[in-house]
């Protein structure tokens, strides 16, 4: 009989970790599919020890709480990766609503495709107006819009297959296992924004040979809690997007000191755009292109690992 782990890892989010729990218990499992939940609490200081035991008095399957010391949501997805029970895994975050035929999707597209792993699209909610600045780049980084692929089952190409949201994919375990998992130097330490260990990790799957299938039906909507919409954290966002890129870059050259030159001279032509477009009065526009040019300093001034990735302990 098949069955799949949902794992959530979580920090502090525990009003949020209610209503997601509520949302996972209304899913519709397909008749002979054993499942369970993996809450793993990251060294949580608030109520997600007491929303578990709450949520688990009535929930449809077995519902665990998981304490994880090590700080980081890569250690966390590592944890449910060595807890799981069953042969199929799905990666969910704290602050989501699921679709009611996730793990039906999932399924299909692992008895239907051959899938390795499935990605779904996230749909974000919004608990307020969004500000005018919100547009282009700004909106991209805290929406997912790479996860949107249409309306019809895909087999991802190779180019596209490591796109997994970290908030909503599925993976069978022994695919996850035989890359050694998440790589515990990317993603969220605590309030940090260094990221991309979902698309690390799918990167190695597909160099490992492994497929990726889409299927709309698993689909979550991902709540944007309102702090995320404020300048500040998404010019901090785009700064650790950039930094989150030139981490993932093995291999490359140190560049020479004309490289170096080129790549201030075209920041500095950046910054002039958003200037002049800001006096223009096109701030969204603005600071759109401030957002490119945050990720543009973020990779230029950070160092690339020397280390290979994928250690999973």
């Amino acid at each position: 009989m098949p069955g799949i782990s949902l794992i959530i890892p979580t920090y502090n989010r525990a009003d949020f970790l209610r209503d997601t729990l509520q949302s996972v218990a209304e899913i519709i499992c397909p008749q002979g599919v054993e499942w369970e939940v993996l809450v793993i609490d990251n060294n949580c200081t608030d109520d997600t020890p007491k929303v578990v035991a709450e949520a688990a008095k009535n929930f449809p399957c077995e519902l665990r709480h998981i304490v994880e010391h090590q700080q980081g949501l890569c250690y966390g997805r590592n944890r449910g990766l060595r807890e799981a029970r069953f042969a199929h895994l799905a990666y969910l975050d704290d602050d989501i609503r699921v679709g009611n035929n996730w793990v039906k999707g999932y399924f299909e597209a692992v008895n239907e495709d051959g899938a390795d792993a499935v990605a779904g699209p996230v749909f974000p909610m919004f608990s307020e107006q969004q500000p005018d600045y919100l547009v282009g780049r700004a909106l991209q980084i805290i929406s997912s819009g790479y996860s949107r692929k249409g309306s019809e089952k895909l087999v991802l190409p190779r180019e596209f297959a490591h796109e997994l949201a970290g908030c909503n994919f599925g993976v069978k375990k022994a695919a996850a296992e035989s890359i050694n998992g998440f790589d515990n130097s990317l993603d969220r330490v605590g309030n940090g924004l260094i990221a991309g260990g979902d698309f690390d990790f799918g990167k190695r799957l597909v160099a490992a040979g492994k497929r990726t299938v889409y299927h709309p039906d698993c689909s979550i909507q991902h709540f944007i809690i309102p702090e995320k919409l404020t300048k500040t954290y998404l010019r901090r966002r785009a700064y650790g997007l950039g930094a989150t890129r030139r981490l993932m870059t093995q291999g490359l050259k140190k560049p020479s000191s004309f490289q170096r030159l080129k790549q201030l001279a075209r920041i500095g032509r950046m910054g002039g755009g958003v200037v002049g477009l800001r006096l223009l009065g096109r701030k969204g526009d603005s600071f759109s292109r401030e957002i490119d040019l945050l990720q543009s300093i973020g990779f230029l001034v950070t160092k690339p690992r020397e280390t290979d990735p994928g250690d999973a302990e």
